[in-house]
């Protein structure tokens, strides 16, 4: 986010007319203050009284319409004490806290990847100015490159250099309000005069919700050193206050945003004339080998200055930076913005940041968003043919089970907040079941009275097939036009779409509504990529339930993710049959203003109920503050905090069996079980405690496609409503990856034919659904769980330059084998109060084919006019061999190499081989095609050429030859030295058992000539 630069002190002093106050401030853990701002509330200003601050450089006056809470600007804290006055009338003020800016040092040691030490001496109080010890992690050269700002530039001239140099400025403010609404640090970011009063930074340096941080801000322009770091003649900065924000990219809410829409611009105030000359911002893009340089406050520091050369493309290289260059702008040799403000860095190494568009921010100057309002959410639910299948494991149907899920969502939803409700269903084509309608009287009218499992929803009978386009498009015309509601979109589906209209169709009729995807299978019911990318394109998330336990969970966990601020907990367990309750399962609250506490279970002939405890260990009882719902395979308790007095500590959730008279046992017959402690079976179930207050754990998102050997990007946000961040925090990764790749199961069971009748299916996903069949009703894929920290620390690619709340570890190497791979971040934080939130969500990774382990073959070459005519033989695999499969044609598509023409359309062999017809000039073209993947960079693919000749291979040369027998070939291996050698070798022919492969032939990706040798074919040694 911002950087530190030092405390917000806490005072509470009041004073009023006949008694004014003096403050002091005291010095820091490094030193005396710097400057010194105040944040005044409980003022009652009467008639012309003014509340006066002797700012050393000016005077801050102000009035009753100035309100009764307000900051000042920065104090010259050289200047005490410091006088507040109550002169002109009466009235009466408190001075709750003030922000002390002093030398401040990070928790690593100054000097390295990600510690500092600053000095925010923007008075120049001493001199020369004495540098801080920057960061290191966003330094590109060996030592930092820039120069003071009135240091010349050898390719800009000056006067375009003090141009740029008087509109540049930092801002100061308080940051991380609690929940009474007090500053904890006093930071910065650098920025831009854009405009006569308006000031471009970057939103991720002003994220408190309630808009506290703007409230708190000041600008200088003056916070510069003459080039030797001396004094100026005659300095004296002065702060312009900032009185409201104009317009942003995204709203203050604690999510980092993406660059595009990473700025905000803020007003200041000034009379005409007291501000420096606003700078233009460039229409055009930049150019490869364009002069632009830099200018900001690293570290809160004097203003720096560094040019360079644009090396072309959207990200800029080869600058320095440290925190709080945030929000910076990017000049051409003219003085004109050309990028701004500074958002992102590293991408992917210390030298490459992003700057937002400049595009963005005239427009949303233009259009600035509007306020957060109540949620409109449409429920879209699958009722095609295939929801009448069997739901693993306890054989439930799919709709039965999704009914379930579906009447615990909507039970869930707040009543009386201004939310409304509606209802689509889909099979072949889509019908709005339920318009759009405050949520306290659609809810009876979807699920009927408790166990709420009539209603429309319990209505819904399956058939037919599957429009997931229909039901999207009916969805979002189903929100109408007369509500200015956020909108949200929660999808079920079970199956893959096969009528139209489809996704791709409908989606661009989105806009800004927010669509949530669970998918209700495996890889064999679902079309994983596709929900994955409509998902993450439109704002939402994809999970993915393969039971209906799961789906009831992942139900609840959408409720807490559009509604609330997410959940605590969320674990699974499993109460056995000689077991009457659970163990304790204990969560934290720290803080929260309600919990909501759910659980569910698979079996219906064993209900269950929840029993919840404060930390002194009184039992919650339902009632007139405390209400619970119950469903046939679920209940819930909302609970308002404080409940009779008691909020924060260890709560305890113990899950025993509902009583067996409740579910028509005799007291006799119920005693005798209960004493016997025997019941049916063992019973999964879930709990999930789900919160509003207190901060919410987010997903960030992910590409539109993630394809093998991509690096993932598991981002999360752990932010309180207001955008600031919890103290203490650390945030856990949890990922079940898959082992096999569905290609390589395809692959080795043979392509079957497509089901064409009812809710027809592909022969890809038909193949699934065989090998899940003969495999006891799921997918023979494995996973592997995987436990990693995740960092903010700004080195770990997790979105900003400086700590704020968003936590990344890059996954390398991980993507191994295309399918689902699921998710669980677990964060905990807090001081004192250790509490937890966590988020889960999927990412579907599909195969990325690979030219180097993807095996070519030209056969049926004949000759042509103009040439040859063939047809190349193609059986992609990925990096890491893992084969694409049969029935996957409609994944790429293909283009001619130049001087090469495709006859005809790829053609699927079935057996994971794809042929397509090629005509060539042999003495100009090489026989290829480029393949080509959604959002992945195209790949060309050509067979090998292999000349006749001997075809018995020697690997006596050399020790490379031997290595290259044995399948170790490593080109940097200069002597091999054999201890032991050991071969059995059991021959047919002593010649090769293969013959010469033909030219235009490739081998397989273990059929690798000797080094040094290139007459073999493929024969192995």
């Amino acid at each position: 986010m911002t950087h530190a630069l030092g405390r917000v002190v806490a005072d509470g002093r009041t004073f009023t007319h006949s008694s004014g106050l003096d403050l002091t401030p005291g010095a820091g853990p490094l030193g005396a203050p710097r400057f010194v701002f105040l944040h005044f509330d409980s003022v009652v200003l009467n008639g012309g009284a003014r509340l006066e601050v002797a700012l050393g450089y000016d005077t801050d006056v102000f009035t009753s319409a100035s309100g009764s809470e307000f900051w000042s600007r920065p104090v010259n804290a050289i200047n005490t004490p410091i006088t507040m006055r109550i002169v002109g009338g009466t009235g009466s003020a408190r001075l709750l806290e003030f922000g002390s800016g002093e030398a401040t040092e990070t928790a690593n040691p100054p000097g390295t990847s990600t510690g500092s030490r600053s000095n925010p001496d923007p008075f120049l109080n001493s001199n020369p100015y004495q540098e801080p010890i920057y960061e290191t992690r966003l330094k590109c050269h060996p030592t930092f490159e820039w120069r003071n700002a009135r240091c010349t530039l050898p390719t800009v001239p000056d006067a375009v250099r003090d141009k740029v140099r008087a509109a540049t400025g930092i801002i100061v403010e308080a940051h991380d309000f609690d929940a009474a609404g007090h500053g904890g640090h006093v930071s910065s970011c650098s920025g831009t005069l854009i405009a006569g009063d308006l000031f471009l930074t970057a939103r991720h340096c002003l994220v408190d919700a309630a808009g506290r941080d703007v409230r708190s801000a000041s600008v200088t322009f003056d916070y510069e050193t003459n080039c030797d770091g001396s004094r100026p003649a005659g300095h004296n900065p002065r702060f312009f206050k900032v009185v409201e924000e104009v317009a942003a990219g995204s709203a203050a809410n604690g999510s980092n945003p993406p660059s595009s829409s990473d700025w905000v611009v803020v007003r200041l105030d000034a009379a005409p004339g007291e501000l420096p000359a606003p700078l233009e911002m460039r229409d055009a893009g930049l150019m490869s080998g364009e002069t632009v340089f830099t200018m900001h406050h690293p570290t809160g520091a004097v203003k720096k200055t560094q040019e360079g050369v644009h090396g072309g493309g959207t990200n800029i290289v080869g600058f320095d930076y440290c925190g709080g260059s945030s929000g910076s702008s990017l000049f051409d040799s003219s003085g004109r913005l050309v990028g701004g403000p500074l958002s992102v860095g590293p991408v992917g190494n210390a030298c490459t940041v992003t700057y937002a568009p400049l595009a963005n921010v005239k427009a949303g100057l233009n259009n600035p968003p509007v306020p957060a309002v109540p949620l409109d959410v449409m429920i879209v639910f699958d009722r095609s043919g295939s929801m009448a299948g069997s739901a693993p494991p306890i054989g439930r149907s799919k709709l039965e089970e999704a009914q379930d899920a579906a009447s615990l969502f909507v039970q869930l939803v707040r009543e009386g907040a201004g939310d409304r409700l509606g209802m689509v269903t889909f099979s072949s084509a889509a019908g709005l079941d339920r318009p759009m309608g405050l949520a306290a009287t659609v809810k009876p009218l979807l699920v009927g009275p408790a166990p709420f499992t009539s209603g429309q929803i319990g209505a819904i009978s399956p058939g037919g097939a599957t429009s997931l386009g229909a039901g999207i498009g009916i969805g979002q015309l189903g929100f109408g036009s007369g509500s200015t509601n956020t909108k949200a979109m929660l999808l079920l589906t079970d199956g893959l779409q096969n009528t139209a209209p489809m996704v791709e169709e409908v989606e661009s009729f989105l806009g800004t509504t927010k669509l949530n995807v669970i998918g209700f299978g495996s890889d064999a019911d679902i079309n994983g990529p596709l929900l994955n990318r409509v998902a993450h394109e439109h704002g939402g998330h994809f999970t993915r339930a393969l039971d209906g336990l799961g789906l009831r969970k992942f139900f609840g966990l959408s409720f807490g993710n559009i509604f609330e601020n997410g959940a605590l907990v969320d674990p699974e367990h499993v109460l056995g049959k000689n077991q009457v309750e659970s163990q304790p399962h204990v969560f934290q609250v720290c803080g929260e203003e309600h919990i909501t506490v759910v659980l569910g279970w698979d079996d219906l002939q064993s209900p269950l109920r929840a029993r919840v405890y404060t930390p002194s260990g009184k039992l919650v009882t339902p009632g007139k503050r405390v209400r619970e719902v119950r469903g046939r395979s679920w209940v819930f308790l909302k609970i308002p905090l404080p409940y009779e007095g008691e909020r924060d500590g260890a709560w305890k959730l113990i899950v025993d069996r509902v009583p067996p008279i409740v579910i028509g046992l005799s007291k006799r017959a119920a005693a005798a079980r209960a004493a016997a402690a025997q019941f049916p079976g063992d019973v999964r179930y879930f709990y999930l405690v789900t919160a509003i207050g207190g901060p919410k754990l987010s997903y960030l998102g992910s590409p539109r496609h993630v394809y093998t050997g991509d690096i993932l990007h598991p981002r999360v946000g752990l932010h309180y409503p207001n955008g600031t961040v919890p103290a203490d925090a650390d945030v856990e990764l949890i990922v079940d990856a898959p082992t096999i790749a569905l290609g390589r199961l395809t692959t080795e069971t043979g392509l079957r034919p497509p089901i064409t009748s009812g809710d027809a299916v592909d022969g890809f996903h038909a193949t699934l659904k065989s090998i899940a069949s003969s495999n006891g009703g799921s997918l023979p894929v494995g996973t592997t769980k995987v436990q990693l920290p995740m960092f903010d620390d700004g080195a770990h690619d997790d979105g900003a330059m400086e700590p704020d709340g968003i936590y990344n570890h890059p996954l390398k190497d991980f993507t191994r084998a295309e399918g689902t791979y699921t998710f669980r971040a677990v964060a905990t934080y807090g001081q004192g109060c250790r509490a937890t939130r966590e988020v889960h969500w999927a990412v579907h990774v599909e195969p990325g084919i690979d030219p180097d382990n993807t095996d070519v073959t030209l056969v049926d070459v004949t000759d042509v006019d103009g040439g040859q005519r063939g047809t190349l033989v193609l059986v992609p695999h990925d990096r890491y061999d893992n084969p694409l499969g049969p029935g996957r044609g409609d994944g790429f598509t293909v283009a001619p190499l130049p001087g090469v023409q495709v006859v005809g359309p790829v053609k699927d062999g079935g057996d994971g081989s794809y042929t397509v017809v090629v005509v060539w000039d042999p003495d100009t073209a090489t026989p290829g095609v480029i393949v080509q993947q959604p959002d992945r960079p195209p790949v060309p693919v050509v067979p090998g050429e292999y000349p006749s000749g001997d075809c018995r291979p020697d690997c006596n040369d050399a020790a490379g030859n031997l290595l290259d027998c044995l399948g170790l070939h490593d080109p940097n291996v200069k002597r091999v030295q054999v201890k032991s050698v050991c071969i059995e070798v059991d021959l047919e022919n002593s010649d090769c058992e293969r013959p010469c492969n033909k030219p235009g032939s490739k081998r397989g990706k273990h059929d690798k000539p000797p080094r040094g040798r290139k007459d073999d074919k493929g024969c192995g040694c």
